[in-house]
């Protein structure tokens, strides 16, 4: 997506050649209409897709999210990020690790939002693949598919997008990476 990539280029700061800092539009300051235009952006691409509702992971998805369950006129559900297990029959968790915080952490929702539904997974960034997976066993576990995941920004030079595609998930990328120099603050974009 043009409009993507050239907000990409303008204002996010390359701190590593893996850390892409995007505080500027995305996940602290929100340029709301870059989010509508991403929003509006996913729900057209599947317009065309059988599914019932999105889902994200809290919180730099949220914004985009919103926008395309707005334009989809689909309900978006959120899944949580829990420290701990909470052991209760309502609510489905699946663990997970924050590479980006280095920590493990319970992906958390209700049940009855998700049980039995066909899910668009809409997620801010993908780099090592694991949000994907852990939401696509967690969906599983409550007879509720996976049908697709819609990506802002895929950094192409980490394993996630190419072992994705290799093991078959469906995925949309708005913004596809290939390498980042911090030197030169260069991006490099597929």
């Amino acid at each position: 997506m043009e409009l993507l990539e050239n907000v990409i280029r303008e204002e996010a700061k390359v701190k590593s050649d893996v850390i892409l800092d995007v505080t500027e539009f995305l996940n602290a300051k929100v340029d709301v209409k870059l989010m509508d235009a991403l929003g509006k952006d996913f729900a057209a691409y599947y317009k065309d897709y059988d599914y019932d509702l999105f889902v994200t992971v809290e919180a730099s998805g949220i914004a985009p999210s919103v926008f395309a369950s707005l334009y989809a006129d689909k309900p978006l559900i959120i899944i949580k990020k829990q420290d701990n297990d909470l052991n209760n029959p309502e609510i489905i968790q699946q663990a997970s690790y924050s590479f980006t915080k280095d920590k493990d952490y319970f992906l958390t929702v209700g049940k009855r939002f998700i049980e039995g539904k066909k899910v668009i997974l809409i997620d801010d960034f993908l780099a090592k693949g694991s949000v994907v997976k852990n939401v696509k066993t967690m969906l599983e576990s409550v007879d509720a598919e996976l049908v697709s995941t819609a990506i802002c920004i895929s950094k192409n030079f980490q394993e996630g997008y190419q072992h994705l595609l290799k093991e078959g998930f469906d995925l949309y990328v708005q913004a596809q990476i290939e390498s980042l120099d911090a030197e030169t603050n260069t991006i490099e974009f597929a």
